[in-house]
Formats: structure tokens, C-alpha cells, sequence
């Protein structure tokens, strides 16, 4: 369940795992997900500056995903989870099947688009079949992305955290007031 309110993003309840605003790296590799995985199985030294993570296959709902987790900051710094993309897991490979690639992109799409609306809630009008889906609230955003183009189409669910404190969008606005005004 994504929560449209807080952000909060329930992979299974069962076990606790799930993703939120501003969970921090340390919370990410105390997480029962994280513990079951194959990466708990590297050294605390590689996870130290490590700011991606992937799990090949994880049930949320009855839908098989893959999904990775971003871990990233103001300046590159690695303290918070700031973006959870997921996928169908059993995608075919459109490259072997040149005849039909849009067909499966579309199907894939059709998948999540459900996905999400399930996940949130949200009224079978509020997603846009054809398009890509993208929707900005107070703590982030999510959606649902979509391209055909170049030789190998993509669709994914991706879960963006703004993990900004109000130094870093201070530090941003000068930034930003600086390439401007120079």
C-alpha cells in the first residue's frame, strides 16, 4: 500500500517492510528487507558508501517485482532513501520478439497502472492508460513511466522521496539564485 498522506510505501505488512520519507540508510539496512537479502551479506564497508540496491524478486500484493532502492542526498551524501522503482518481474525479452515489442510495453504498462491503482487507492480515472502517470504530493511523488522509445522500450513505478531539509532547500535557493543573478 502506498499512502497518498504520508508516503509511506507498504511492501508487506506481514513482515514490516516498507519505505518512507526520510528513512534514513541506517533504518534501510535495519529493515527486515534489507536483512533478508543477499546484500546484508557484504561488508559493512561496501554498503557504507553503496547508494544502490536491487532485489530480483519481491511479492507485493501478488504482484512479482523487481525493485531497487536509491540512497542519495544534497551533495552526493548517502543518508536517505530517496527513490524505490519498481517492475513486473517476468517482463519478456522484447529484443527476441521484434514483432510485437509495443504490444508487451503496453501490457506491461496496462500491469502497473493497476499496480498503482490498487496500491493507492485511486479511481480508475485518475490514471491515464496511454500515457505515463505522474502524480507530485507534499512528500514526494510517484508514477508510473512509460517510453517506446530507442531500441529498448522501458516501463517502471518509481516512488520519489523529497528528502530536502529546510537547509538543503535554503542551500538550493542560493545555488539557484546564484546561476541566475550570477
Amino acid at each position: 500500500m502506498l499512502d497518498l498522506k504520508t508516503g509511506r510505501f507498504v511492501i508487506n505488512a506481514e513482515k514490516g517492510w516498507e519505505f518512507h520519507p526520510f528513512m534514513s540508510r541506517k533504518e534501510f539496512f535495519e529493515s527486515g528487507l534489507f536483512k533478508q537479502s543477499e546484500h546484508s551479506k557484504n561488508s559493512s564497508e561496501i554498503n557504507a558508501t553503496k547508494k544502490y540496491f536491487h532485489f530480483p524478486s519481491i511479492n507485493i500484493n501478488g504482484y512479482e517485482m523487481n525493485m531497487s532502492v536509491h540512497i542519495g542526498g544534497l551533495h552526493d551524501c548517502v543518508k536517505n532513501i530517496w527513490l524505490v522503482s519498481t517492475k513486473l518481474m517476468e517482463i519478456p525479452d522484447i529484443n527476441c520478439m521484434p514483432d510485437n515489442w509495443r504490444e508487451i510495453a503496453y501490457e506491461v504498462k496496462r500491469i502497473h497502472d493497476e499496480f498503482l491503482q490498487k496500491e493507492t487507492a485511486m479511481s480508475p480515472s485518475d490514471i491515464d492508460k496511454d500515457r505515463e502517470n505522474s502524480f507530485s504530493l507534499s512528500w514526494g511523488s510517484f508514477g508510473s513511466s512509460f517510453c517506446l522509445r530507442y531500441d529498448m522500450p522501458s516501463a517502471d513505478i518509481e516512488i520519489s522521496y523529497d528528502n530536502f531539509t529546510e537547509e538543503d532547500k535554503a542551500e538550493l535557493d542560493k545555488i539557484s539564485d546564484d546561476i541566475l543573478w550570477g
